[in-house]
């Protein structure tokens, strides 16, 4: 049996091939009726640290505009329009000052992670703010450090 060369194994100190290294991730799978002892199995990254699980994602806020839903990452210092686009989501839009109001949405979670609603949003909204509604060119995620 040949061993397998590669650049890595011609380099003094170093195995010929590295098996990446699988780290066990235990979940509770209550949707099966199963406990902790259900375990999924995650890749390390770069750093071999493992791959964050559900819990540990980026938040989001969840809006609502025209009968659809759509779901925003959190994009610290960015409106939500700025996010949307950023993310491919197609929210309607128009002049993007706050004066039009055809980006209006319903914020259905993640509310506190928008900054609190500008003078353009309480003139244009003026009683629809206090039902959850905001304007996605005016409000904008709150910034890491104003956490």
């Amino acid at each position: 049996m040949r061993k397998q060369l590669t650049v890595g194994s011609l380099i003094a100190g170093r195995s010929p091939v590295q098996q990446p290294v699988y780290t066990p991730v235990h979940t509770n799978l209550p949707e099966l009726g199963k406990q902790a002892d259900s375990r999924v199995f995650a890749k390390p990254n770069k750093q071999n640290r493992p791959i964050p699980t559900a819990k540990a994602r980026h938040k989001q806020v969840q809006i609502k505009q025209n009968s659809r839903t759509f779901t925003i990452g959190q994009a610290p210092c960015q409106t939500l329009l700025q996010a949307a686009q950023t993310q491919g989501q197609s929210l309607s839009y128009k002049c993007q000052q706050g004066y039009c109001g055809k980006c209006s949405v319903l914020v259905v979670s993640g509310n506190d992670l928008l900054t609190a609603p500008t003078r353009q949003e309480h003139e244009k909204l003026d009683k629809k703010l206090a039902a959850g509604y905001r304007l996605a060119c005016q409000s904008a995620f709150r910034s890491p450090t104003s956490e």
